[in-house]
């Protein structure tokens, strides 16, 4: 059984961690900001598309190895975590008000995306990619609260509005065509 594809995929997700830790540790930005300038931006969106896409290429290429067999509700508590995950989503996506109150939107997302694709599928890629997305969500969130991190925002609540539409719509839209885009037919799944 070959291995390896699983475990460049775990050293892709650990370059995609540091991409977006270090920027959240304030010397660690200066220091960068410092040294690249104008670069500094571009640069790091570069890192996080490209190990983004680096991740998601490895995690479709890894074999199958099954670890556990997810619990038959799983993919009904899935499809409930992840509604929530797209309303976050929607929130990341908006300077809304809403954001204020959550700081690091995204977070939520990736938390709540891993655990429930931990409880709708056993095999080791997607554990994985779930477990190791979900601590550098944990980690970045940790420091935004202990740095104190507060989102810019505007005072305008038909921005709430649009962003926990645009979440509820981007989660109909996956729904649907979530067996074209990812290979898994979740509305089978869930019975529907």
């Amino acid at each position: 059984m070959n291995m390896t594809t699983i475990w460049l995929l775990a050293a892709a997700i650990a370059l995609f961690g540091a991409t977006h830790i270090l920027p959240a540790l304030p010397r660690a930005r200066a220091r960068a900001r410092e040294m690249l300038g104008a670069l500094y931006i571009p640069l790091f969106i570069f890192m996080s598309v490209a190990t983004t896409t680096l991740v998601g290429w490895l995690w479709a290429k890894s074999p199958f190895i099954e670890l556990y067999q997810p619990p038959a509700w799983g993919p009904h508590v899935t499809f409930t975590l992840m509604f929530f995950a797209f309303l976050f989503f929607g929130i990341f996506l908006y300077p809304c008000r809403l954001k204020r109150y959550f700081r690091l939107p995204f977070a939520y997302v990736v938390l709540l995306w891993g655990s429930g694709h931990l409880l709708a599928n056993g095999d080791l890629a997607t554990v994985v990619l779930a477990a190791g997305m979900m601590l550098v969500a944990a980690i970045l969130l940790t420091l935004a609260l202990k740095n104190g991190f507060t989102p810019q925002t505007r005072d305008d609540p038909m921005l709430d509005i649009a962003a926990l539409l645009t979440g509820a719509t981007l989660y109909v839209a996956m729904a649907t065509f979530h067996a074209e885009l990812i290979g898994a037919d979740v509305l089978h799944y869930i019975g529907l």
